[in-house]
């Protein structure tokens, strides 16, 4: 099997797929504010600036600097970790809630839509694949 001639095809493929509303709204809750607010809603409302620099992938200073434009928009705030008086936690306010359900909402209608295109069988396949590949990473990481 050619596995580079596959792999300048899923470059092509992924290229598409940036004009796909679905992938367009998948790609937004991933990045930046929403990624942040997505995370702080699945996650207790509640985490550690340097944890969301390591599931973003960017530096402390980049979390910085975005957490504090989400503070000025009253998206979250950051207190004193109780347990530990040298932390910050960063905490979802109910305007992030509202916000990150309302684009949760949005993101899971358009995925929900695509997913009922590709049928069953190929939409359990889509998402096992998905899952096989992030499991293949974890494994050899």
């Amino acid at each position: 099997m050619d596995y580079s001639a596959l792999a300048n095809e899923l470059l092509r493929v992924r290229a598409n797929l940036l004009l796909v509303p679905a992938s367009q709204q998948l790609s937004q809750i991933v990045k930046g504010e929403m990624f942040v607010l997505n995370y702080l809603v699945t996650h207790e409302n509640t985490v550690h600036p340097k944890e969301l620099s390591e599931k973003m992938a960017v530096t402390t200073a980049r979390i910085a600097s975005l957490l504090n434009h989400m503070e000025e928009k009253k998206l979250i705030r950051r207190c004193t970790d109780p347990d530990d008086s040298r932390q910050v936690d960063v905490v979802l306010t109910e305007e992030g809630r509202s916000a990150i359900q309302a684009i949760r909402q949005r993101v899971i209608s358009y995925v929900s839509a695509m997913l009922k295109d590709l049928g069953p069988e190929d939409a359990e396949a889509y998402i096992r694949i998905q899952n096989k590949i992030w499991n293949n990473f974890q494994r050899n990481s």
